[in-house]
């Protein structure tokens, strides 16, 4: 079964429509979704919905963000039977449920992956009017990928992180069974297996593949010592802002250490 992230845009805002009680007025300019078992992104305008609707229909699960109260009911006039009978993850409606109250996906994504949305839904409409559709999809599919990158955060590390008082705090989410990153980290220090990580932005320092042998594993500190072959030297690394971990193979110094 197959697992799908979707986002749509608008063809009209909300003071077109008479306020956030139209919603389902506002008619939808493009669906964008990423399929989890095809791997691959795909932008729908209003013609290719009957190709959506199979997208749809197939999922074990739909994940999106505010997708239930907004995006399923801006779409629901264009299908007869019922989005929200369909399997759904809101992780709008997860983070509501742990903190008590709502946030942005801008404000949870700038702070948990390093980098945020790249506009707003007004600058989607803007696109739709002028008919750059070009724009709009990879304004739309962008919104996409960050909605998947806050889901596989969440799923890997057991959290997402926003910002209270100039503070980074933790967002307990309640979704994932994967093995979690500090787990994988773990395993390859004490089986002395060569990873590479994925190492999200923050500040001047952009996203970037790293190969490490782990040394040393400071869970309370969410942190870890390790040899950055790229570097060639030990570095500290944050555990929060490791994406991904794809094992390599044995680390060299693990290898030398057997003879």
């Amino acid at each position: 079964m197959d697992k799908v992230v979707l986002d749509l845009e608008t063809k009209k805002s909300f003071d077109e429509v008479g306020g956030q009680q139209n919603a389902h007025l506002l008619e939808v300019s493009v669906v964008g979704a990423y399929s989890y078992g095809l791997n691959k992104y795909r932008a729908f305008r209003q013609s290719e919905f009957s190709e959506l609707e199979e997208w749809l229909k197939k999922a074990s699960l739909i994940i999106g963000f505010n997708s239930k109260k907004f995006d399923f009911t801006v779409l629901q006039p264009y299908f007869r039977w019922k989005l929200d009978k369909l399997p759904h993850l809101d992780i709008l409606e997860e983070v509501q449920f742990a903190l008590g109250h709502r946030l942005k996906l801008d404000s949870i994504a700038t702070v948990t992956l390093g980098e945020g949305k790249s506009g707003s839904g007004l600058d989607a409409i803007w696109y739709y009017k002028n008919q750059d559709w070009d724009k709009l999809i990879r304004y739309c599919l962008d919104d996409v990928r960050v909605t998947k990158e806050l889901y596989d955060y969440g799923e890997r590390h057991g959290r997402l992180w926003f910002e209270n008082n100039g503070q980074r705090q933790p967002i307990p989410i309640r979704w994932g069974s994967k093995e979690k990153i500090i787990d994988s980290l773990q395993v390859a220090m004490k089986y002395g297996r060569q990873v590479k990580i994925e190492y999200l932005k923050f500040g001047n320092e952009m996203r970037a593949l790293r190969d490490i042998d782990v040394k040393e594993v400071h869970q309370e500190k969410n942190q870890i010592l390790a040899f950055c072959h790229q570097s060639k030297q030990d570095k500290h690394f944050d555990i929060n802002r490791i994406f991904a971990v794809e094992v390599l193979g044995q680390a060299q110094s693990f290898q030398a250490s057997l003879f």
